[in-house]
């Protein structure tokens, strides 16, 4: 009998905990300023307010599609957007000024987006490349990016293998 309940009271705490998430909404945004129309939109909230089932949301030029989400997948974004520093994402010289490093011609912008309780959070890269995946500062970036990407089904050739 207590076995029972033990194992009921284990059973709800790791529901519970698993159903919870992070994020109200997450949003990863990619585009090209030298090409019209390259911008890319997915979006990852919930089914409805109140339930903890997600879909995502894919907007581009030529696209746009809704599909549910896995709690497997989802957990696995959500692990990625919150091993993301801000520290790391930007140069700070000597002097206090921010500065942002770029070395390449076209202008690829990444951003990723997320919400939690009415509040806005942003983390945004330009020039973001496959070669990241190497770099300790960019890495985790690109890794939650990646994820999105391939979890909405869209593939952004900056980001691939």
């Amino acid at each position: 009998m207590y076995r029972k309940i033990a194992f009921f009271i284990c059973f709800i705490y790791s529901t519970y905990c698993f159903s919870q998430n992070r994020f109200e909404e997450i949003e990863l945004s990619h585009s090209n300023a030298m090409v019209v129309g390259s911008g890319i939109k997915i979006i990852i909230k919930p089914t409805k307010v109140g339930k903890h089932k997600m879909r995502i949301i894919v907007e581009s030029k030529n696209n746009y599609f809704t599909k549910k989400l896995s709690k497997k997948e989802y957990a696995a974004i959500d692990n990625a957007v919150l091993k993301i520093n801000p520290k790391n994402l930007y140069n700070i010289s000597n002097n206090g000024k921010d500065t942002i490093q770029t070395n390449c011609l076209d202008g690829f912008n990444t951003s990723i987006t997320v919400f939690k309780n009415s509040k806005k959070g942003s983390y945004s890269l330009d020039c973001l490349s496959k070669m990241d995946k190497y770099n300790n500062r960019r890495k985790d970036f690109w890794y939650a990016a990646k994820l999105i990407s391939k979890v909405g089904g869209v593939e952004i050739k900056e980001l691939e293998d």
